[in-house]
C-alpha cells in the first residue's frame, strides 16, 4: 500500500513550473469561474481533480500560462502546447458516445473557452464545444457539483458571446430549469437567477423576430424589475460616490459588499440596457426616434455608466471587468445599428478616454488583450465630436 501511494504521488507530481501555474489559477483565476458559486468548486474540486485527471491539468495549465505570459507580453508557446496536449486527450472523448461525457469534461473545456477567449481574435471553437455539450447532455445544468458548477460557468461564456455579436443566446435555457438556484435564497442564488435573466433576454432581444419576441421581452422585463424590487438588502451598494467631471471619476463609485453581490446587481443594468436597446421597433423607425428624443439613449448611458462603475470599484469582482468589456463594446456598437451613425452612447471625450483606461486595466490585470476593442470603439467615437 505504501509503494502504492509513492508511485500515485510521483505520477501527480508538478514540475517547478507546473506547480507555479496551478498556483496562479488557484490564487488568480478561480474566482473568474466560482463568482456565483458558494462551494467554489473551480477553486477546490477542480485542482484536486487535476493531480488524477490529466485532462484537467493540462487545461488548467494552458489557461494559467496563457494568464501569465501575456501579462508579461511573454510568448504564449508553452499555453498553446498545454492546449494542444489536452486536446489530444479530449477529442476522443467528445467523438465518443454521450455517456463519456462527464462533469471532468465538461470542466475541462469550460476552461479551455476561457483561454480562448484570452485570444486576440476569439475563434470560439470551445464556446461552440461547451453549448453542444449542454444542449445535448440535458443533466449538466440542474446536476449539483462540478457539473452545474461548469454549465453555469457555460451559459455566462455565451452570454458574452452573444452581448458582443448581437446573436442570439446558443444555449438551451431548458436545461436549467430543474437548477436549485430558483429555489434557493442564498445571495449566490439571487444573483444566479439575474444571470438566467439576461440569457433569457439576449434568447429572444436578438432573434429580431418582433411579432414573437415583443411579449416574451415585456414578460422578462417585468421578471427583471421583479428579482431589483424582492432582492435582499445585501445587493445594494454598502458606499455610493456620483460621478463628476474629474477625470478619475468620470464613472460613479459602486461600492459592494461581495463579488457576487457586483456580478448580480451588474448583470440587471446590462438586461435593462439589451432591453431599452429592443424598444425600437425597427432600425428606421429608430432613426427617427433617436433624432426627435434621446431618452433611450439616456436610459442606456446611465446603465452603461453603472456597468463601468461597479467593474472599477470592485477590483476583488474580476469577472465584472471583462462583462463591462463587452457591454461597452456591444453598447457602442448597438447604439450605431439602431440609430445613427453619431449614435454612440459616450459622447464626452473624457467619459471615452475613462472607458479605454479601465479596458488597459483589464488587460494589465488579467491578461486579456483589448487592442481590437479599444480600436474598434475608437473607430466608432472618432465620426463626429463630443457634446462639449
Amino acid at each position: 500500500m505504501h509503494e502504492s501511494r509513492s508511485a500515485d504521488a510521483q505520477n501527480t507530481s508538478f514540475s517547478e513550473r507546473e506547480a507555479a501555474l496551478i498556483r496562479n489559477y488557484v490564487d488568480n483565476m478561480a474566482l473568474w469561474a466560482d463568482i456565483t458559486d458558494p462551494q467554489r468548486h473551480f477553486e477546490i474540486e477542480v485542482p484536486l481533480r487535476a493531480l488524477e485527471e490529466p485532462v484537467l491539468r493540462y487545461a488548467i495549465f494552458a489557461f494559467s500560462s496563457r494568464h501569465i505570459d501575456r501579462q508579461r507580453q511573454k510568448d504564449i508557446s508553452e499555453a498553446l502546447q498545454y492546449h494542444n496536449r489536452c486536446l489530444q486527450l479530449l477529442i476522443p472523448v467528445l467523438s465518443g458516445p454521450r455517456n463519456s461525457i462527464t462533469d471532468t469534461v465538461l470542466a475541462a473545456v469550460a476552461i479551455l473557452r476561457q483561454h480562448e477567449e484570452m485570444d486576440c481574435e476569439d475563434n470560439q471553437f470551445h464556446l461552440t464545444g461547451t453549448t453542444q455539450i449542454l444542449n445535448t447532455v440535458s443533466s449538466f445544468g440542474s446536476s449539483g457539483g462540478l457539473g452545474e458548477a461548469a454549465a453555469w460557468l457555460c451559459l455566462r461564456e455565451d452570454i458574452y458571446i452573444s452581448l458582443i455579436s448581437q446573436r442570439p443566446l446558443q444555449t438551451d435555457l431548458r436545461r436549467f430549469k430543474n437548477s436549485n438556484v430558483f429555489c434557493r435564497e442564498d445571495d449566490f442564488a439571487w444573483a444566479s437567477r439575474m444571470v438566467f435573466l439576461l440569457a433569457k433576454v439576449l434568447k429572444y432581444a436578438f432573434n429580431y423576430d418582433r411579432t414573437v419576441n415583443s411579449s416574451m421581452l415585456e414578460d422578462i422585463g417585468e421578471e427583471i424589475e421583479n428579482w431589483n424590487t424582492r432582492k435582499p438588502p445585501t445587493f445594494q451598494p454598502i458606499q455610493h460616490v456620483p460621478r463628476s467631471n474629474e477625470a478619475h471619476r468620470r464613472f460613479p463609485g459602486v461600492w459592494m459588499l461581495l463579488p457576487v453581490h457586483v456580478v448580480g446587481v451588474q448583470y440587471y443594468h446590462i438586461a435593462k440596457i439589451i432591453l431599452a436597446f429592443s424598444y425600437c421597433p425597427s432600425p428606421s423607425l429608430a432613426y427617427e426616434s433617436f433624432k426627435q428624443s434621446r431618452s433611450i439613449e439616456k436610459v442606456v448611458r446611465g446603465h452603461l455608466l453603472t456597468v463601468l462603475g461597479l467593474a472599477k470599484s470592485n477590483p476583488r469582482a474580476e469577472n465584472t471587468l471583462f462583462t463591462a468589456r463587452h457591454s461597452l463594446v456591444s453598447c457602442e456598437f448597438y447604439a450605431i445599428l439602431v440609430a445613427t451613425t453619431r449614435g454612440w452612447i459616450l459622447r464626452h471625450r473624457q467619459d471615452q478616454e475613462a472607458a479605454e483606461n479601465l479596458l488597459r486595466d483589464v488587460e494589465t490585470r488579467t491578461g486579456w488583450d483589448v487592442s481590437q476593442s479599444i480600436q474598434s470603439l475608437r473607430e466608432q467615437w472618432c465620426d463626429g465630436s463630443d457634446d462639449n
